[in-house]
């Protein structure tokens, strides 16, 4: 009869048959020392050391042998998360985005042009931190509480294709509108290269046009979002949207890449300016967060910016109501 192929090792049996095994083999070196050794009830050294030797080699006979385990993996689609174990961890380096391919809806009388004034009033933490996120997030350069000031557009959803729909003040539901991130960005760099698709907006890459080196040109990928969209029941609406920051190092490293991690929220409510306009006003919160092996730690904050964010409608504005 043929022999069998099949190798213990690659059976989870191996390490009984290998037990097994050796408990054969010290059986039987028992039996390979000399007759009177046994019988003498006072062995010499020679002998004891002649028993340790073939005890020795023996064990070492079956802890040298290697043994071959199948390791244990996970089927497709139950792989463990990178982030397992780690409290309060955010893994920066997923694909897997936001949840939705929507991006956040705004109420239907935004459509159109706006000018907006923003100004950091408070930074807790670590200033560096703030300084850096808030210029790869689109700032100019500068003092980071020197006010800004620059246009921004809002776009009908139905023109992206996601047709969003919100509840106004007065119960009906309009469809809603979002903010054209490319053209927001190329306002508020004063001049980008930026590329940007409203149909896919959770992915923006921009290269500033008057400036070079390490921090003039960034990927800005949405890995978590939350919206708080308007309704009746509430003036405000707002977001929070936890963002990827990739970069290049500059300093020589060449192409080297850095991963960021910074978390946006923001708040609005409608108003009136004093001549009666319309005038939505709100409240920005960013985060920065320290990263490590790709995972940031969004537990506790390297550093906090506050600002102050205000929209009122742009005399050059094409005022579509």
């Amino acid at each position: 009869m043929r022999p069998s192929s099949h190798r213990f090792t690659n059976s989870p049996w191996s390490v009984i048959a290998s037990s097994i095994c050796y408990m054969r083999l010290l059986k039987t070196s028992l039996f390979l020392l000399p007759a009177s050794s046994a019988a003498c009830s006072s062995p010499s050294r020679h002998h004891v050391l002649q028993r340790r030797s073939i005890l020795t080699s023996t064990a070492a006979m079956w802890l040298g042998r290697p043994v071959a385990c199948r390791s244990l993996t996970a089927p497709p689609g139950f792989e463990p998360p990178r982030v397992a174990g780690i409290g309060g961890g955010a893994d920066m380096l997923t694909d897997a985005g936001p949840g939705t391919a929507n991006d956040v809806a705004y109420p239907p009388f935004l459509n159109g042009t706006w000018l907006c004034e923003r100004r950091v009033f408070s930074i807790e933490g670590d200033t560096a931190q703030a300084e850096g996120a808030w210029h790869l997030l689109g700032a100019p350069e500068g003092n980071i509480r020197q006010a800004e000031q620059y246009e921004v557009r809002f776009i009908d959803t139905r023109q992206v294709g996601s047709s969003q729909v919100v509840t106004g003040l007065d119960g009906r539901r309009y469809f809603g509108v979002v903010l054209d991130r490319g053209a927001e960005l190329d306002a508020r760099t004063r001049g980008a290269t930026v590329k940007w698709d409203a149909r896919t907006p959770n992915k923006l890459s921009y290269a500033r046009k008057f400036e070079s080196g390490a921090g003039s040109a960034a990927d800005l990928t949405v890995v978590q979002r939350s919206v708080e969209l308007p309704n009746s029941d509430s003036k405000g609406w707002g977001f929070n949207e936890l963002i990827r920051i990739t970069t290049n190092s500059g300093a020589g490293f060449g192409n080297l890449k850095i991963t960021y991690a910074s978390r946006v929220q923001r708040r609005f409510r409608r108003g009136l300016t004093e001549s009666g306009e319309r005038l939505v006003e709100g409240l920005e919160i960013m985060k920065t967060y320290r990263v490590l092996d790709g995972v940031a730690g969004v537990e506790f904050p390297t550093s906090t910016t506050k600002s102050i964010i205000k929209l009122t409608r742009s005399d050059t504005a094409s005022r579509v109501r």
